[in-house]
Parts: structure tokens; C-alpha cells; sequence
């Protein structure tokens, strides 16, 4: 924990900043880099008229630690994705705050 889910961005690109991202979170977060989970999703996204671009997607799950790590956490991650991208996309990045007695390990919930 916590848990990046990423998606509407290619495999390359992820996998080419993943190590930054964990490494800038886990310094952030003052947490063992070990402790982050990095999920990939290729997913197709539709409109009207068939398959689409989307931009990418970001969601955080994780015990909540404040607006102020909130903004610059998604701040870093905006930040390391525009470059990569070929069109002035919007980066979005959403944050899932779980609550100790909602999150279970073997088990035990915290």
C-alpha cells in the first residue's frame, strides 16, 4: 500500500518513468519504496463512432496523508507524464482515501 493504478497512457511510457514515480512517491510519503504497487490497465476507451484516445489516468488508493502530499503528489505525476505525451492531454490523477477498518491484509484489518 499504497496502490497507482495507471491507465490511457502506453506501456512504454509508464514503464519508462515507473522507477522515478515509485522512487518521488515513496520520498513524499516517507514509505518504502517495496510498499508501492504499480498496476497497468490497457483498457479501450469509446465515443460515438468507435474506439478513442483517452488521456491518461491515474488512481491512488491509500491511507489518506493530507491535501498538501495529495496536490504535489499529483503534481509530480502530471509533471513526469505531459512530457510524454504528443498532444497537450490532460493528466488526471484521482485519489481513493481508504479508511483502516475498509482495508484488509491476511486477514487483519488496520
Amino acid at each position: 500500500m499504497p496502490h497507482i493504478r495507471v491507465r490511457g497512457i502506453a506501456l512504454e511510457d509508464i514503464e519508462s518513468i515507473s522507477d522515478l514515480l515509485i522512487k518521488q512517491a515513496a520520498e513524499l510519503l516517507e514509505t518504502p519504496a517495496d510498499h508501492f504497487t504499480l498496476e497497468y490497465q490497457a483498457v479501450t476507451y469509446f465515443v460515438t463512432g468507435g474506439a478513442s484516445s483517452a488521456y491518461p489516468f491515474f488512481e491512488i488508493l491509500w491511507f489518506d496523508r493530507g491535501e498538501e502530499i495529495k496536490r504535489q503528489f499529483a503534481k509530480n505525476i502530471t509533471d513526469m507524464v505531459q512530457p510524454l505525451l504528443i498532444d497537450a492531454k490532460d493528466v488526471c490523477v484521482v485519489f481513493h482515501d481508504i479508511k483502516g477498518n475498509n482495508y484488509f491484509e491476511n486477514g487483519e484489518s488496520f
